[in-house]
């Protein structure tokens, strides 16, 4: 009779991969995130004093501003299809997508207060 151990399942590479990729979805979002609202802060602060440094962070912040623009829907798509095979990964996905979602939220309530 074989050992007990030869019959075990063998470690799941999709969960696996799944865990790693919504863990650093979500934090790259938290990074993208960031890093657009303090350039959009950058440059409004520097922007009197060193242009170039401002037009600098203008550029990162359209960068950064069109990324999450796509990444946004793509996550929260990628959560919900991970949701029903792995619980915590869909959550932490949908949560990428949202944090990716504040950036744009904060510089449109910034442009039009009302």
């Amino acid at each position: 009779m074989p050992p007990a151990f030869v019959n075990a399942d063998p470690p799941n590479r999709l969960a696996g991969l799944l865990r790693w990729a919504s863990w650093l979805s979500l934090g790259l979002a938290l990074l993208a995130a960031a890093a657009a609202l303090f350039s959009h802060w950058a440059v409004g602060g520097l922007g009197a004093r060193d242009m170039g440094v401002a037009l600098s962070f203008a550029f990162l912040t359209a960068l950064i501003g069109v990324g999450t623009l796509y990444a946004a829907p793509a996550l929260g798509l990628a959560g919900l299809l991970a949701f029903f095979y792995q619980r915590n990964a869909g959550l932490r996905f949908l949560a990428a997508g949202a944090i990716c979602a504040i950036p744009l939220a904060v510089l449109t309530l910034l442009e039009h207060p009302g």
